[in-house]
């Protein structure tokens, strides 16, 4: 059988579509280069915004209104999750499959169809009724924190590769609907992770993202103090060095001197963090149920750059929450001026259905929400300038990704450590050094966001 597997949303789901894509590999099934060419199509769906939910649902609709006789489509992951009745009430979704049942996807693949349109489940399998798709459990049957996806993550051979670490998420913050189908935070031990980075290295992974819905709140649910510093501690021992470790989505009430000391003493981890911290006004971070703490903030990227001075750093924001007054605003605007993040994202506040915020009064105007963003926007393009310019004349390593041609001239493309995959700028490099390479780099010229340089 022939599957191909479309991945919606977050890295966190394009981990997940691996490991389903590797169990299948495991069962003999083999992988199409386009949704027409397979016998199972199976779509990771997003459920974090409006928008995203509404990706969802055009693609699945897309996908059964042109599905071929014989053609089987499975609708996995969040919305699935969240909002099943209505995913499966999609003409041409056969099955659904919750966030943590990715893992039984082969016994879904194994089903087959008879006449009279019903399912034929494998053992383990309720029958399905043939008006309504099948689905497995809302509860797993194993834990999630036992699987170690690597070892059947057959198909990945890009020199970067994702590595989530938990799943779910502890905080209960007003605008967010994660936990409701993700549920509380579950931490893989720490022999697993390392398990896991073992085997990308071994296929010729050269940089280990680490995601989890709340990445430095790691390991409290296995009983461990500082979690993330002592599993980065564990996992630099055994990487060789020339394998980069980034981190992604650091709360920063998480973040310990311990891991600051980790962060900068260890040659694997990337001098690059990401911190979601949503807004930096007190009034409004209390609304957001989020810890009103700018100032210690402040004093935390201050910590952060005199360990590392080179440190990049990124976060996002969410601009017209609920009751977001325009004192509020201009002082998330004072924030960004002072604080002089590298990289920054903004979203446009969604009232999201079932959350806190939702039923808040004082919801601010589309329209001003709007003014708002884009002026956030432009103020932060002018820091982004300033602090990809200071490289100019300098030189870093660079992580070579792909080629191309400009001017009629050979170039590479390529990220440093400033730049996490598919989110941040990139590095254009003349010549043509081989994929996977890690090369060091003179820059000779900068943009908003990206660099230019020559191999040094």
């Amino acid at each position: 059988m022939k599957y191909h597997i479309v991945t919606l949303g977050c890295p966190k789901n394009a981990v997940d579509s691996e490991g389903m894509a590797g169990i299948l590999t495991d069962e003999g099934h083999t992988p199409a280069d386009t949704p027409g060419e397979a016998d199972l199509i199976i779509v990771n769906t997003c459920s974090f915004i409006a928008a995203a939910r509404a990706e969802t649902v055009d693609t699945l609709r897309a996908l059964g209104e042109s599905r071929r006789a014989g053609q089987r489509i499975i609708a996995a992951g969040c919305m699935a999750q969240s909002h099943r009745d209505e995913v499966a009430a999609i003409p041409g979704v056969d099955h659904t499959l919750g966030t943590q049942q990715w893992m039984h996807i082969g016994e879904l693949a194994g089903e087959r169809t008879v006449s009279n349109g019903r399912q034929v489940p494998v053992i383990g399998l309720a029958p399905a009724a043939a008006s309504k798709p099948s689905a497995l459990s809302p509860q797993p049957s194993e834990s999630y924190a036992d699987w170690r996806t690597a070892q059947i993550r057959r198909t990945h051979s890009a020199p970067s590769a994702y590595l989530k670490i938990s799943d779910g998420c502890n905080l209960r913050c007003a605008f967010c609907t994660i936990p409701s189908f993700k549920g509380d935070m579950a931490s893989k031990p720490v022999g697993a992770v390392l398990g896991e980075a073992q085997e990308l290295v071994a296929r010729g992974v050269r940089e280990i993202v680490l995601v989890a819905q709340h990445l430095s709140d790691y390991g409290r649910d296995l009983g461990l103090n500082d979690g993330l510093a002592t599993l980065l501690d564990e996992l630099c021992q055994m990487l060789p060095e020339h394998v980069w470790v980034r981190l992604m989505y650091a709360y920063p009430h998480g973040i310990t001197g311990r891991l600051i000391e980790v962060m900068a003493t260890r040659p694997q981890i990337c001098k690059y963090l990401d911190m979601p911290l949503q807004h930096a006004h007190p009034a409004t971070l209390r609304r957001m149920r989020r810890p009103p703490d700018t100032e210690r903030t402040m004093g935390l990227i201050g910590d952060l750059r005199a360990a590392m001075p080179d440190i990049a750093l990124r976060s996002t924001f969410i601009v017209g929450f609920p009751g977001e007054t325009t004192e509020e605003y201009r002082a998330l605007l004072t924030f960004l001026e002072q604080a002089q993040l590298d990289r920054v994202g903004a979203f446009r506040y969604s009232q999201e259905p079932g959350t806190h915020a939702a039923t808040l009064s004082d919801q601010v105007r589309p329209q001003v929400i709007e003014k708002r963003w884009h002026e956030l926007m432009q103020l932060q393009r002018h820091v982004s300038i300033a602090r990809t310019g200071r490289w100019i004349g300098r030189t870093l390593p660079v992580l070579i990704e792909g080629h191309g041609v400009a001017d009629g001239r050979p170039i590479a493309l390529g990220r440093s450590f400033r730049d996490a995959p598919e989110i941040d700028g990139q590095v254009f490099v003349w010549g043509h050094p081989p994929v996977g390479t890690i090369i060091p780099v003179h820059v000779t010229r900068t943009t908003e966001y990206d660099l230019w340089g020559e191999p040094a």
